[in-house]
């Protein structure tokens, strides 16, 4: 979401079909949709741009004002808080129910908090006979009711063109985007703490937070300022093993998960410092390096642990020990719940995207690769001898070691273990996917771009 956009927002009761509209005003699958209701649950925010009026949309949680449940409660204030920076609201009802006594209070609420921003939708209206139901929404006292079918994309054109004329009547928000410095996206299994990280960086409850695991059910981006850099954060669903997956939806949102690694430059692994490192966590950090992003591990409820001054030291040695994923990874302790440390997580991103984009001179990087070479000759393969002539750092979005040696397929993975870890020891490339090749002395270097 672009700060100095306006803002649309699409809000109703639960399974409307408010995340479908919002797919099918986007042009693509922004949102995750099942027929269960409740599945949207946090403001999920996304721009776009129509007939040369750009605007960010939100998909809202399904608005239910008189449930008593926390939960609910929770999607209810982030409907409020949708509503209170929004520009327009597209107020979504179902043809064929009628106004229900929700449809009802929702109006009401609407009607007191921003009556001439509202546009009434009456959704799944694609038959003939659903004219008739549409117009029965009139009673809802906003406005003229608009028959749209987000599924068949029946007079969702219409709409949007009835959104911008909204806008351009009374916009004054400026329209230029403001580039992102970096997106940082937050993983882990289910109730590491994700969301309340989010909070607790953005300082508002931006998130909802929940103590049942899997409250989160889509990739959410939010946005802030951090020393002089726009910074996105994208709080992701709780990654389980693919086992213990087993509704459709929350297949959607694993895939989403994962999918957001690949919009993030930095992906921040949490883990619960109580529960110690998981199978599962190994395999999301396998995901972020095949995908070249940079990672590092944040142990969350430190303020739940039993420790004094040494603990943190000696936890980090031995997940270091036993877990050579985690050998060249930052890691950092944090109460997300009491603030403790939570910023060292931007800097420590902040300063991986930096390492990320450090480009070795190819004179340092040959004498070093000399040195190494003398220390720990490659061993004979058979009578077949592998002779290394030179190497040098490919320009890439991640550090790329190019090296040329006679026989490159008999290269031992042993030993190129030895000079990852040998690149890792002399240069600083904490944090980031290290990946090395190995090519025949025919190619000059300069062709390896």
């Amino acid at each position: 979401m672009h700060q100095n956009l306006p803002v649309v927002s699409i809000v109703g009761r639960p399974n409307v079909g408010k995340s479908s509209l919002f797919n099918r005003v986007l042009g693509r699958r922004a949102a995750v949709v099942d027929d269960e209701p409740g599945v949207t649950r946090d403001r999920n925010y996304a721009d776009t741009v129509h007939d040369g009026v750009a605007f960010t949309l939100v998909d809202t949680g399904g608005l239910i004002p008189t449930s008593r449940d926390t939960l609910v409660r929770s999607i209810h204030d982030q409907v409020d808080a949708a509503i209170e920076e929004s520009s327009v609201i597209v107020f979504l009802v179902e043809a064929s129910t009628g106004p229900t006594d929700l449809d009802l209070l929702i109006a009401k609420r609407l009607r007191r908090q921003c009556p001439h921003a509202v546009i009434l939708a009456v959704n799944k209206a694609e038959s003939k006979a659903s004219q008739y139901d549409v117009a029965e929404h009139v009673s809802l006292g906003c406005g003229e009711p608009r028959p749209v079918s987000a599924l068949h994309g029946l007079g969702v054109a219409d709409l949007v063109d009835e959104i911008v004329a909204k806008l351009k009547k009374g916009a004054t928000a400026r329209r230029t985007h403001k580039p992102v410095d970096i997106s940082i996206a937050i993983l882990g299994r289910p109730n590491a703490g994700k969301s309340l990280l989010v909070n607790r960086l953005l300082k508002e409850k931006r998130m909802i937070v929940d103590a049942s695991p899997g409250t989160t059910r889509d990739a959410i981006d939010s946005f802030l300022a951090y020393r002089h850099q726009r910074v996105r954060l994208i709080d992701t669903a709780g990654l389980r093993r693919k086992s213990q997956v087993k509704d459709t939806v929350e297949k959607h949102t694993n895939l989403r998960a994962l999918q957001s690694i690949e919009r993030a430059d930095v992906c921040v692994l949490m883990i619960d410092a109580q529960q110690g490192v998981a199978t599962q966590d190994l395999k999301i950090l396998a995901k972020i390096a095949q995908a070249h992003k940079g990672m590092m591990v944040c142990l969350s409820k430190w303020d739940l642990v039993e420790k004094d001054h040494r603990t943190f030291d000696a936890m980090v040695s031995e997940l270091r020990r036993r877990y050579m994923e985690m050998r060249d990874v930052p890691v950092v302790s944090v109460s997300a719940l009491t603030g403790l440390r939570v910023w060292h997580i931007l800097d420590h991103a902040c300063a991986i995207r930096a390492r990320m984009r450090t480009q070795l001179g190819a004179s340092a990087f040959t004498e070093r690769l000399h040195e190494w070479i003398r220390a720990r000759p490659h061993p004979m393969v058979g009578s077949r001898e592998v002779r290394f002539l030179g190497g040098k750092q490919a320009t890439a979005e991640f550090p790329l070691f190019l090296f040329f040696c006679t026989n490159p397929k008999l290269v031992q993975p042993s030993y190129e273990r030895y000079l990852v870890n040998k690149i890792h020891d002399t240069f600083d490339f904490r944090g980031c996917p290290l990946e090395v090749s190995f090519r025949p002395p025919g190619r000059r270097p300069g062709s390896e771009h």
